[in-house]
């Protein structure tokens, strides 16, 4: 069983420009999504509890590869960075291979556990989180939804717009998750673990 002690443990294997140059396809990944600047890595670092494993950026569109993060060596179990998806300050060819290696990455890895899709909870659900949120539906594969950076709205407004999201998914057949998280709170922090943990036990 993996633990929280195991995700505090986590180390940066490496950064694949490229689907075909991963790691091999074995063990459990659970990979982390969301639009440029939505604050993927700082959510990566809370649920580490290590400030330095994923870099930050105020620039939209930093993380320019897929990757990848060991939880634990005997479980197998690693952590996916996908490339930030929608603005970013690069060309349109660098954003179209961005583009290429997410949905090569999502269509053929079998070791893909769940997807966490992460939006900035002042602006959820635009056209490529809704995309990425279908495919999941279409492949049977769980969801867990951040609404993230809800310091910055009040408890009441926050609390407004998880109910909105549930709305917009209580259709969905998988197993999914709506969950607000702050980095900067910690708020959602060990919510979010938890599901995580819940479903590589499955």
């Amino acid at each position: 069983m993996v633990s929280h002690n195991s995700l505090h443990n986590s180390s940066f294997i490496g950064s694949y420009p490229s689907y075909e140059s991963l790691p091999e396809d074995i063990g459990s990944e659970i990979a982390f999504c969301g639009r440029s600047n939505c604050g993927k890595s700082s959510i990566l670092n809370a649920i580490t509890n290590n400030k330095k494993l994923a870099k930050t950026s105020k620039t939209p569109g930093r993380t320019q590869s897929i990757n990848v993060f060991e939880v634990d060596k005997n479980k197998q179990f690693k952590i996916i960075d996908l490339p930030g998806y929608g603005y970013a300050k690069v060309s349109k060819s660098i954003r179209s291979d961005w583009g290429i290696a997410i949905d090569n990455y999502l269509n053929n890895r079998k070791c893909l556990k769940a997807l966490v899709i992460i939006m900035d909870i002042r602006h959820p659900f635009k056209d490529d989180d809704l995309t990425l949120i279908n495919w999941c539906e279409k492949k049977n594969l769980p969801l867990i939804t951040l609404l993230n950076k809800s310091d910055k709205l009040s408890k009441n407004k926050a609390s407004q717009e998880q109910l909105r999201a549930l709305n917009t998914l209580e259709g969905l057949t998988i197993k999914s998750s709506v969950i607000s998280t702050s980095a900067t709170t910690k708020e959602g922090i060990n919510e979010l673990t938890e599901v995580m943990l819940d479903l590589l036990d499955k």
